[in-house]
C-alpha cells in the first residue's frame, strides 16, 4: 500500500472518530452508538495492517476529545478507542505467534477480559461513574462491584465479537475503495501525461531528423568518394 493512502486513512480516521466522540458527549440518547462508531473509525488504518497509523489516530482523537469534552471523553479514551488497538494487536499479532488454537484463544480472551475488568474497576472505584442502583418493576436494586464485573463479561464478549465481524467487513470495503481509486485517472494525470507524450514525441522527431540528416550526409560522402575513385581511374 502507498504511504499516501496510509496517511490519508489515518487522517480520515482521526477526523471521523473525533466527530463521533463529540457526538457521544453531547447527544445523550446516542452516547453508546457514537462511542461504538468512533471505535470503528479507529479501525480504518488497521484494516491495512498499519498499526502505527491506528495508534496515532487514537492518540490524536483522544487528546482533542479530552480538550473538548474533558472527563466525558474518558469512555472512549479508556475503553472504546483503546480496546480497538488492543483487540487488533491480540488478534493480528499475538495469535500468529501461538500455533495451538486452544492456547491461542485462551490467552487472547484472558487478556481481553482482564483489560475489561481493569476498566470496570477504574470507573467504579476512581470515578464512581457506574450507577450502583437501578429500578426493576418498581423495586430499587442495589448493585455491587462483583455483580457489575461478572454480569458485564457476557456483554463484553458480544461487543468483542461484534467489533471482530465489523473489522472483517470494514477491511473488505476499504480494500475495494483503495483498489478502485488507485485505478482512477484524474484530469491532472491526463493533462500531465498528454504534455509528457508531446515532449517525448517532439524529442523523438528531433532525434529522427538528426538521424536522417546524418544518414543523408553519410550517403553523400559515399557518393563523393565513389566519384573521386572513378576520376582517379580515368586519369
Amino acid at each position: 500500500m502507498k504511504r499516501s493512502h496510509i496517511i490519508a486513512l489515518s487522517g480520515i480516521s482521526c477526523a471521523m472518530a473525533l466527530i463521533c466522540v463529540v457526538g457521544s458527549i453531547y447527544v445523550e440518547f446516542m452516547t453508546l452508538s457514537f462511542a461504538v462508531l468512533a471505535a470503528v473509525c479507529i479501525q480504518m488504518p488497521l484494516t491495512q495492517k498499519y498499526w502505527l497509523g491506528g495508534i496515532l489516530s487514537y492518540v490524536a482523537t483522544s487528546i482533542i476529545a479530552f480538550l473538548i469534552g474533558n472527563i466525558n471523553a474518558l469512555p472512549f479514551i479508556l475503553f472504546f478507542g483503546a480496546y480497538t488497538i488492543i483487540q487488533w494487536t491480540v488478534e493480528q499479532k499475538l495469535y500468529k505467534l501461538i500455533k495451538s488454537k486452544i492456547l491461542k484463544y485462551t490467552i487472547g480472551y484472558a487478556i481481553k477480559i482482564a483489560y475489561f475488568e481493569i476498566i470496570i474497576a477504574i470507573f467504579w472505584f476512581l470515578f464512581n461513574a457506574i450507577i450502583p442502583t437501578f429500578v426493576l418493576f418498581g423495586k430499587t436494586i442495589k448493585l455491587t462491584y462483583l455483580i457489575i464485573s461478572l454480569a458485564g463479561i457476557p456483554l463484553f464478549l458480544i461487543y468483542d465479537l461484534l467489533m471482530h465481524l465489523i473489522f472483517k467487513n470494514f477491511t473488505y470495503i476499504i480494500n475495494k475503495i483503495i483498489k478502485k481509486t488507485s485505478k482512477t485517472t484524474t484530469p491532472d494525470d491526463i493533462m500531465y501525461n498528454s504534455e509528457e507524450e508531446k515532449e517525448n514525441n517532439s524529442s523523438n522527431d528531433i532525434f529522427k531528423n538528426n538521424t536522417d540528416l546524418d544518414s543523408s550526409n553519410d550517403n553523400g560522402s559515399i557518393v563523393n568518394n565513389e566519384q573521386d575513385d572513378s576520376d582517379n581511374k580515368d586519369a
